[in-house]
């Protein structure tokens, strides 16, 4: 047990191992891009070179459009969608989360309004738990939240609400996860829901 006035130690959260299409699709984005990217600026620097056109010409500039498109497919695919596997923390001045090609993400405890967990049974999912689903994230969204994805899979997927931030992760051990949570954030308010082909059982946690 920990003296008065020190702070928790630092623990890794064991996360959910990232899903096998978004590992594809995280190997796929550099092996069509980079042969893209490489030979069309050795077509330009070559073409520039030998003065077969000018960088001002319309031919530059359709190898610039090329090279600018696999740039971008290159960057913002991976930034926006979660093709490669976040890592999850628990640390002394808050929660983060670290995925390549995006920067680390630091949730500060006292900036958590609540966390909501979204556990899977076994089986397919009842279209009454997949309809309630659906309208609690059309709710936040409604409400004007931001949602940010860092999850490696949809198979658990917990929600920290942070301002006017949703944070979604995908720790393997979800109410384990929980209960590391609210020991460093005591006060902080919780939902499980569990969801499976009979429906939903909805828990709050004060």
């Amino acid at each position: 047990m920990l003296r008065p006035g020190l702070a928790e130690p630092s623990e890794s959260v064991e996360a959910i191992p990232l899903l096998r299409k978004r590992r594809v699709l995280g190997i796929a984005i550099p092996l069509i891009n980079a042969p893209i990217l490489a030979w069309n600026v050795y077509v330009l620097s070559d073409a520039l070179a030998a003065g077969v056109f000018t960088l001002n010409s319309f031919e530059a500039l359709d190898v610039l459009i090329v090279i600018a498109a696999a740039v971008l497919v290159g960057v913002l695919v991976p930034w926006w969608t979660p093709v490669y596997y976040s890592s999850y923390y628990l640390e002394a001045a808050g929660f983060s989360a670290r995925r390549f090609m995006r920067r680390d993400l630091l949730v500060p405890y006292k900036s958590l309004d609540r966390v909501e967990l979204y556990i899977r049974e076994p089986g397919e999912i009842s279209d009454e738990a997949k309809k309630y689903v659906k309208e609690s994230s059309d709710d936040l969204r409604k409400a004007g939240m931001r949602f940010v994805d860092y999850t490696n899979s949809e198979a658990n997927i917990v929600l920290l609400l942070t301002g006017n931030r949703v944070v979604m992760v995908s720790p393997s051990k979800p109410k384990a996860f929980l209960k590391s949570l609210k020991r460093r954030a005591p006060r902080l308010r919780a939902k499980i829901v569990e969801l499976g082909p009979r429906g939903k059982m909805v828990q709050e946690l004060d």
